[in-house]
């Protein structure tokens, strides 16, 4: 289980560090000093990995922390949390169950959310963010009412392959146990519904229902939908679990809809170190037309801060590509992000963008730009950005080959006639210099058809479009994953002469 462990904590960031760029015979990328490195995409079985790691490294990370450290770290830990027994016996459970969480599952899960994450992102100028977390719990959760050709069909669009359902949804239920209580630190609370018109409940079958109100906690609710006081009591359910963050996924019912499968996720958690807020700035951002604009970049007055920061430096398709790992709390989770690093001189428009990175990392898988991640005294500049998303996931879906679930009796181990008629995905998400706050809904009507560039820079500066997730270390879930194309954010008190100083300081 420890092996299947690492092996994932090398599956869903990206790092590599040092310098420099080349291109091998193959025509893929190569590291600073020409070195190749063969690890292999987690469901990849070519040779060629295109990529490679600088300076020849192994893949051995020089900082990973411990996955069952109880403590805080950096210079602003508090000593007595790592002798607190409460604490202790809640880690320790915490981190059994996410032991328990399968690698085929974690791999799964994150392949599907890349595959849908490209397709929502690539050549779309927008900041965008998804959660492949409450993604994969809602589409499990539907896949309940599946049987036969469309369960298989729904296998294999979420990688599921051979494993049978019962096993899937234990496997969730350690997943979803494991992230209670997992950091002092940290808030992260997972919440299902099932609604159910109530003409209809009782033709329902109650395997269907048990199923999910024991494997993933769902909550069940019988309601009018032909009653507009419905519409408000389900969003008024996803704005209190989302702790107003999401205050609505729904606008209305449609008169086929006679079931809504609902998934919310919250999370907040701090920085390790929390960035020094004196130390924001405001300078430009090169979007990824090549205009500008001013963002607010977040760093530290003292490089001692960048202690548990991990960095690196690598070249994908012959250019450079700065990536930086922050933790949270005591490092069980980590927020990662990826950024065009080029050498002094690249024009604008030859430097790699943002979806190039995001094609090669879904291409190779996350692990294997994982692997080679390393502590190096750089700087960082992170960006402050807010924002929110929503989008259908219908046509994603479809385009990744799903196709009875959206049609007559899709959903028949639920009952006969039913099906999914859409699929809706909202997200909200806020870093600043204290920490991250984000918040997903995913939302599963269903249906009853009844009859019917300057000088590179050594360190992450965000200046460019980059791609980020947070991640539990522990297993390699993927709670969120997303792009930056224009970090805005909507306080700013430095007034001018501060921000002068700040400057200069940098």
């Amino acid at each position: 289980m420890k092996k299947s462990m690492i092996l994932f904590t090398v599956f869903t960031l990206f790092f590599l560090v040092s310098c420099g760029g080349g291109s091998n015979e193959n025509g893929g990328d190569t590291a600073p000093d020409g070195d190749t490195t063969d690890t292999g995409d987690s469901g990849d079985t070519t040779a060629d990995t295109g990529d490679t790691a600088p300076d020849g490294d192994t893949g051995e990370t020089e900082t990973d922390a411990d996955a069952t450290d109880t403590g805080d770290i950096g210079p602003d830990a508090d000593e007595g949390d790592t002798e607190d027994p409460a604490l202790i016996q809640a880690y320790s459970v915490a981190d059994a169950h996410a032991e328990a969480v399968s690698a085929e599952i974690v791999k799964a899960n994150t392949r599907l959310g890349l595959n849908i994450f490209e397709k929502l992102a690539v050549g779309k100028h927008e900041n965008i963010m998804i959660s492949p977390l409450s993604i994969s719990i809602a589409m499990v959760m539907a896949a309940n009412g599946t049987e036969n050709e469309s369960l298989a069909e729904m296998k294999e669009v979420l990688g599921y392959g051979e494993m049978e359902l019962p096993a899937v949804n234990e496997q969730f239920r350690e997943l979803i146990a494991s992230l209670v209580s997992a950091d002092k630190d940290l808030v992260l609370e997972i919440a299902n519904s099932i609604w159910l018109d109530d003409a209809i409940a009782d033709e329902i079958k109650e395997e269907f229902i048990a199923v999910l109100e024991d494997s993933y906690d769902a909550e069940l609710f019988e309601a009018d939908f032909g009653d507009d006081a419905t519409v408000e009591l389900i969003n008024s359910w996803v704005a209190e679990k989302t702790h107003g963050k999401i205050d609505k996924i729904i606008d209305g019912i449609g008169p086929e809809s006679v079931m809504h499968l609902i998934n919310a996720v919250y999370f907040k958690a701090t920085w390790s170190v929390a960035f020094d807020k004196d130390a924001t700035f405001n300078r430009e951002f090169i979007l990824s037309d090549g205009t500008k604009t001013d963002a607010d970049y977040m760093g530290f007055f003292s490089n001692e801060k960048n202690m548990g920061i991990t960095y690196g430096n690598y070249v994908i398709s012959g250019q450079n590509v700065a990536s930086v790992r922050i933790p949270y709390g005591r490092d069980a989770f980590a927020f990662y992000a990826y950024v065009a690093n080029p050498d002094y001189g690249t024009p604008e428009d030859e430097v790699i963008g943002v979806d190039e990175i995001i094609g090669k990392i879904v291409e190779k898988g996350l692990e294997w730009y994982l692997s080679f991640a390393k502590h190096i005294d750089y700087t960082i500049r992170l960006p402050k950005f807010k924002f929110e998303y929503n989008k259908s996931l219908k046509n994603v879906f479809e385009s990744l080959g799903l196709e009875k679930l959206f049609g007559s009796g899709g959903m028949s181990a639920a009952a006969p006639s039913l099906y999914v008629s859409g699929i809706t995905h909202k997200t909200y998400i806020d870093v600043n210099e204290e920490g991250t706050e984000a918040a997903a809904v995913t939302d599963i009507d269903v249906g009853d058809t009844g009859d019917e560039g300057p000088n590179r820079f050594q360190g992450f500066y965000g200046k460019r479009p980059f791609f980020f997730f947070i991640r539990d270390e522990r297993n390699g879930t993927i709670l969120f994953m997303g792009k930056v194309e224009r970090p805005e954010y909507e306080e700013w008190f430095l007034n001018f002469r501060f921000r002068s100083k700040v400057r200069n300081f940098y």
